[in-house]
């Protein structure tokens, strides 16, 4: 009698255990705002229950009968969840993978963006890994709106994307920045080599075959490009892209201008 009770004080000592980080687990995922802090916060809190649950079964091994029971079940418990965190690691993940997509193009929005220049720019001051970042603008896209539609105007977003992200590495990252304009981030790139990428990506732009009404509409853009120097930060190395693209613009756009 004295075995089961003790058994069964540490089987209910566990279980509260167990649901405390069981709790914990769903409150970190609901306040959870990066996927990585989120992960670990998960995996501490699994190690925590198994290592409850083996001590139990260290001490449930001295003792017989109705103990094999309670084993059982809460063997079952942590496998339930496990299954549990699994799936709540999914809809995590899934929830973090749109959160960093932009819906009309399917590549990574701004947000996205702004995770890898970062990275990036922390790369580079620590390794001096260099890396350029090119800023695409579509020219006259408020006059392709005005004279086709938006949903013209959303088709020539979408074909752009699709001629960036193919025309690229996959150590390359292609996102769109905002309305008609698109950055692509090219690590351990030089300017000299950026500049080749750069005007073939322009030239297949340009060649892109897009027709309204049975008629071709030729597009094109424009595009600045800044190799990263020591002290910029996202900011200034964007500022240098941007003039670079107004000058482009300027200069009489579906060109390649150099920060």
């Amino acid at each position: 009698v004295r075995l089961r009770d003790n058994s069964l004080a540490e089987g209910q000592q566990m279980s509260g255990a167990v649901n405390q980080e069981v709790d914990g687990i769903q409150k970190s995922v609901s306040e959870a705002v990066e996927l990585d802090a989120l992960k670990t916060a998960v995996q501490s809190r699994v190690i925590i229950i198994r290592n409850h649950v083996d001590r139990f079964l260290e001490n449930e091994e001295s003792r017989h009968g109705e103990s094999h029971k309670i084993i059982e079940s809460l063997t079952k418990k942590l496998q339930q969840t496990e299954q549990q965190v699994d799936g709540l690691k999914q809809q995590v993940a899934e929830a973090h993978k749109q959160a960093m997509t932009d819906n009309l193009s399917g590549l990574p929005n701004r947000l996205a963006y702004e995770h890898y220049i970062n990275d990036e720019l922390a790369r580079f001051n620590r390794y001096q890994s260099p890396f350029v970042l090119m800023v695409w603008d579509v020219d006259k896209f408020k006059s392709i709106n005005d004279t086709y539609g938006h949903a013209a105007g959303d088709k020539v977003l979408r074909i752009i994307a699709t001629q960036l992200q193919k025309s690229v590495r996959e150590t390359d990252v292609v996102a769109r920045f905002g309305g008609e304009e698109f950055v692509a981030l090219l690590p351990e790139t030089r300017l000299d080599a950026a500049k080749i990428v750069a005007e073939k990506l322009r030239q297949a732009i340009e060649d892109t075959e897009f027709h309204f009404r049975k008629q071709r509409v030729v597009i094109t853009a424009s595009c600045g490009v800044a190799e990263v120097k020591q002290g910029d930060t996202a900011i200034s190395l964007f500022e240098r892209d941007d003039a670079a693209l107004y000058r482009a613009k300027q200069n009489g756009r579906n060109r390649i201008e150099v920060a």
